[in-house]
């Protein structure tokens, strides 16, 4: 039976408490710039998050938004002339696993590719291969992993030599393992354990779901950009780096 093709997910339901009070929606923040007539034109952060999926050959989405966040549906539409869109809206925000688990009934047949609206990461062709890998190892999940200086603050990976997941942390006191992941693949066998640990704890932390995935057995591989950059500007931290990036 063929394979149907890969999905994207935004998840982009979240209350933004980390930046408050911004005032509207953090995925709409104009720190991501593109070249234009008049030179280089600010857009909208989520813009990255399409153009990974647009790099990585996925042109289906579901974006998953909150009630008060129905601009990012006009903006969206406005930029996302290679990727097809539609919305799931979650009224009640129970966190990133919540989000991602609403997609299911549009998803569960299908390997999925999720990327952060409010992230920015290189190199630019990231999501791409671990789509990649994820399509020739046939693993249950691929996650994206980058350096970071704050661990702790974030979800750090053990990774083995072979590349196979040994262990995925969330937000840890203390830890020696110095990256985080930030955009992951995934197949039906995955989607699965998401639905069913939702079920059963719907304020499931997400990074708690990847490493119950390599508990259970699942193949679970990381690709480690040792180079690469992931910028989570959610934060004021992360917003003030993004905001002086070279």
């Amino acid at each position: 039976m063929a394979r149907l093709p890969t999905v994207g997910v935004i998840p982009a339901a979240g209350l933004g408490t980390r930046l408050a009070p911004l005032g509207y929606p953090k995925e709409l923040l104009p720190i991501v710039y593109r070249g234009g007539e008049g030179g280089r034109v600010p857009q909208p952060v989520v813009i990255a998050s399409l153009e990974q999926l647009r790099r990585a050959g996925v042109v289906d989405c579901v974006v998953v938004i909150a009630e008060w966040k129905l601009e990012l549906v006009r903006v969206l539409g406005e930029r996302a002339a290679e990727v097809a869109l539609c919305y799931v809206v979650r009224s009640v925000p129970r966190g990133l696993a919540d989000a991602l688990d609403a997609t299911f009934a549009w998803v569960r047949d299908r390997d999925v590719c999720l990327v952060l609206p409010d992230t920015l990461v290189a190199p630019d062709d990231a999501l791409a291969r671990v789509k990649a890998d994820l399509d020739a190892s046939r693993a249950d999940l691929v996650l994206g992993v980058f350096p970071t200086d704050h661990p702790e603050q974030l979800g750090p990976v053990r990774i083995a030599d072979d590349g196979r997941v040994l262990e995925v942390l969330d937000k840890p006191a203390r830890t020696e393992v110095r990256n985080t992941w930030g955009m992951a693949a995934w197949s039906p066998r995955f989607t699965a354990l998401l639905h069913e640990a939702v079920g059963a704890q719907p304020e499931v932390v997400l990074g708690a779901v990847f490493d119950r995935a390599v508990k259970t057995g699942l193949h679970v591989r990381a690709i480690s950009f040792a180079e690469g950059r992931f910028v989570d500007v959610g934060t004021p931290a992360g917003l003030a780096a993004a905001l002086i990036q070279p």
